[in-house]
């Protein structure tokens, strides 16, 4: 696996990303958006990309994140609504022919000619993403309050999300995280696409792309978590509560060992913690 940040010195302290070298030949690679590891377990060839507010791992085939991770800080939070939502490519990702061949016509996209439209939202070097298949794995409103917060535009955080499951349970969610953060001052998420096929979607061959079948979202503070798996085709009406799953299920669906320095803990209820009664 392949890393690439983009952490000014300014911003180190803060997000206390370390890089300890333990050998000539290797590293160990501490990322202040993970609790307890980043993810392991996807392609070897994927490129992880380390931002000031998330990192994911790119898949090398689709040109998409296979997971990101972020931490919702209690300061980090703020009012979303107004923020420009332009689409823009991640520097840090140098596309493969997959991944161009991908934006330009491949699944989940359209190359349309919009130059007489007042309607410009989503678009990138004239790629515009069907509005039913875009959204972000990275909220903007756990973020708005930084002045990183254009990040969370990059392609690096956009999944094929629908819209019923964007605007529905998939957003509560997000909002219950930032009112916990609130409350217990930081919240660890990892997010990212499950699909049907098998293997795994992170060992999976040749250059054809498949919509994932659902989503995860795996929520966790120092002493506890709660993972939630959301169906592709969720009615927008259905409770994130109803969705939760297990940790052991979201790792075998997804083929990643998402806390790989992970001791078992469960000092707070989680769960409840998330406004989901009964557990």
């Amino acid at each position: 696996m392949k890393y690439i940040n983009k952490i000014p010195i300014r911003w180190v302290s803060h997000l206390c990303i370390l890089l300890a070298v333990t050998s000539a030949t290797a590293q160990t690679v501490h990322i202040s958006h993970c609790l307890n590891g980043c993810p392991v377990g996807e392609a070897e060839n994927n490129v992880t990309v380390v931002h000031h507010l998330f990192a994911a791992s790119i898949n090398h085939q689709s040109g998409l994140a296979d997971w990101v991770a972020y931490r919702v800080l209690a300061g980090t939070i703020g009012i979303a609504s107004l923020l420009p939502r332009l689409w823009a490519a991640d520097n840090l990702v140098v596309p493969d022919s997959t991944s161009v061949q991908l934006l330009n016509g491949g699944p989940g996209f359209a190359q349309l000619d919009l130059s007489d439209q007042q309607d410009r939202n989503y678009r990138v070097n004239e790629i515009t993403i069907k509005p039913e298949d875009r959204g972000r794995l990275v909220p903007l409103s756990s973020f708005a309050d930084t002045p990183y917060w254009p990040e969370l535009n990059y392609l690096s955080n956009m999944a094929p999300l629908p819209s019923d499951l964007r605007t529905g349970s998939w957003s509560r969610l997000d909002q219950s995280i930032n009112e916990l953060a609130r409350r217990v001052g930081e919240v660890f998420v990892i997010s990212g696409p499950l699909y049907k096929i098998q293997p795994a979607v992170n060992t999976r061959t040749g250059n054809s792309f498949s919509r994932p079948a659902a989503f995860f979202k795996v929520v966790a503070t120092e002493s506890a978590l709660v993972a939630f798996i959301f169906p592709w085709n969720l009615n927008q009406h259905v409770h994130y509560c109803d969705l939760r799953s297990s940790l052991q299920r979201v790792e075998r669906r997804s083929g990643l060992n998402l806390f790989p320095n992970r001791q078992d803990s469960t000092a707070l209820n989680l769960p409840a913690a998330l406004g989901c009664p009964g557990q």
